[in-house]
C-alpha cells in the first residue's frame, strides 16, 4: 500500500500552480526626516503585528476572516495614526508568520513569540507605489506620502523577467543606519508543456543527483569541504574561548551559503533538462525521522542524515521548475534502491553500495541510476492513473 504524502510533498507538485514570484533586494538611501518618519510607523506596525500574533496564538487560529472580523476595528480605534489598509496587510503578515512557525515547529504550535524587534513593514500597491525608479511610500495619516528614489534596477532581472509586475513589498530597517527594501513581482503565467518526458532524479549521498537520463551532480567536492569545515569547528570546539565561538558562528554562516550555492547550481541543471513535462523526486520527509526510530543505524549515519540538505535542493528545483511550466512529483520512496528497474525483483542483497546487480535476471547498473529510473516509473504510474 502506497505510503500517505507528506504535507510538504503536496505542497512542492502544487507550486506549478501557482503565482510564481520573484523577490529584488535594493538599498535605500534615506534622509533623517524620510527614516524617522519610517521607524515611528514601523513601531507602530511592529506592536499591531504582535497583538495580532498573540490573539492568534491564543485562539489557535490562523483564518484571515475570523482575524478580520475580531480585530479590525479594534486595531484601527487602537492605531488611528496608521492607514486602514496597514491594518489589513499586519493581519495578512502575522496569519502567515504563525502559521510558517506551526509548519516549521510541530511540537511548539501557537507559541509565536509576539515581539519583532527589527523594524518591518509590509506594503502592497494601495500604500505604494513606483513609476520608473520613483518610490512612493505611505506612512502615518499626519504625514504625505514618502517619495525615494531607487537604485537603477539590475539588467539580468530586466532581462530574465521582462513582464514582471509590482505586488507588494517589504520594507526593513536596519539598526547600522541602513535600509532595504525586497520588491515583490508577480510573473506571467506559464504554459505546462503537454508533451515531455518525466525526468526520475534520486539524491544520494555520493552522487548528489542522478537523473534518469544518466546527468549527475558529483558531491565528492561538496563532502571534501563539508569535512574541512567539520574539522575546523572541533578545533575551535577545544579551544573554546570567546574568539573561537565567534568564529564557529561565520564559519557556520559561510558554510550554508556554500551548500545554497550547490543546490542552486543542481537544481538549474535540472530544471534546464530538455524535453521533459516533470521532474520526480522520493518523498523524503520522513527519512530523518525513522533513522532516529531504527536501532541499527548507526550514530555515523544518522549524523549524515541530519547533514543531508536534500529538502533545500528539492525545495530549489520546484520554484525553478514551476518558472519553465514543469510540474514537480513526489513519489514514494520505499524499495527504490533495491527493486531492479527491468524484472521488479527487489532485495536488498541487489545493491552493493554503488552497483547494482539483480540476483534474479542478472542485470546491472549504476544503483543511483537504476533507482532513478524506479522513480520515473512510479511518476509515470501516478500520471497515468491520475491522467
Amino acid at each position: 500500500m502506497a505510503r500517505k504524502a507528506s504535507r510538504t510533498a503536496n505542497r512542492r507538485e502544487h507550486t506549478v500552480d501557482t503565482v510564481q514570484q520573484r523577490t529584488l533586494n535594493l538599498a535605500l538611501t534615506l534622509a533623517p526626516e524620510q527614516r524617522q518618519a519610517l521607524e515611528d510607523t514601523a513601531i507602530l506596525y511592529n506592536r499591531m503585528w504582535g497583538e495580532i500574533v498573540a490573539w492568534c496564538d491564543t485562539n489557535h487560529t490562523v483564518n484571515r476572516t475570523r482575524i478580520q472580523k475580531h480585530l479590525y476595528h479594534m486595531l484601527r480605534d487602537r492605531y488611528p495614526q496608521l492607514p486602514s489598509q496597514f491594518v489589513c496587510i499586519a493581519q495578512r503578515d502575522a496569519a502567515g508568520a504563525v502559521a510558517s512557525w506551526n509548519g516549521n515547529h510541530p511540537k511548539r504550535k501557537w507559541n509565536l513569540k509576539a515581539v519583532r524587534r527589527r523594524l518591518t513593514i509590509n506594503y502592497d500597491l494601495r500604500v505604494m507605489s513606483l513609476r520608473g525608479r520613483l518610490l512612493t511610500l505611505s506612512v502615518r495619516h499626519d504625514m504625505k506620502r514618502l517619495r525615494i528614489m531607487l537604485p537603477d534596477q539590475p539588467q539580468w532581472f530586466k532581462e530574465r523577467y521582462p513582464d514582471a509586475t509590482l505586488n507588494a513589498a517589504k520594507l526593513v530597517l536596519k539598526t547600522d543606519g541602513t535600509a532595504r527594501i525586497s520588491l515583490i513581482y508577480r510573473l506571467a503565467d506559464t504554459l505546462q508543456p503537454a508533451e515531455g518526458d518525466v525526468l526520475g532524479v534520486d539524491l544520494g549521498q555520493h552522487s548528489l543527483t542522478m537523473d534518469s537520463k544518466g546527468g549527475e551532480t558529483r558531491y565528492t567536492h561538496v563532502q571534501g569541504v563539508r569535512r574541512r569545515y567539520a574539522h575546523n569547528r572541533l578545533t575551535l570546539q577545544k579551544k573554546g574561548t570567546r574568539s573561537a565561538h565567534r568564529r564557529m558562528r561565520t564559519m557556520k554562516e559561510r558554510e550554508k551559503r556554500f551548500i545554497r550555492d550547490v543546490n542552486h547550481q543542481a537544481s538549474k541543471h535540472l530544471a534546464a533538462t530538455p524535453d521533459i513535462k516533470a521532474i520526480a523526486f522520493e518523498d523524503l520527509a520522513y527519512i530523518r525521522h525513522q533513522a532516529t526510530r531504527d536501532t541499527k543505524t548507526g550514530r555515523k549515519r544518522r549524523n549524515m542524515l541530519n547533514q543531508w540538505p536534500f529538502a533545500q535542493l528539492q525545495e530549489f528545483t520546484a520554484y525553478k521548475a514551476a518558472r519553465r511550466g514543469i510540474a514537480v512529483i513526489m513519489v514514494d520512496p520505499r524499495y527504490t534502491s533495491q527493486t531492479c528497474n527491468r524484472c521488479g525483483y527487489v532485495d536488498a542483497r541487489n545493491r552493493d553500495h554503488a552497483r547494482f546487480d539483480c540476483r534474479r535476471c542478472g542485470h546491472s547498473d549504476n544503483a543511483d541510476h537504476n533507482a532513478a529510473l524506479n522513480i520515473r516509473d512510479r511518476a509515470l504510474e501516478r500520471l497515468h492513473i491520475h491522467g
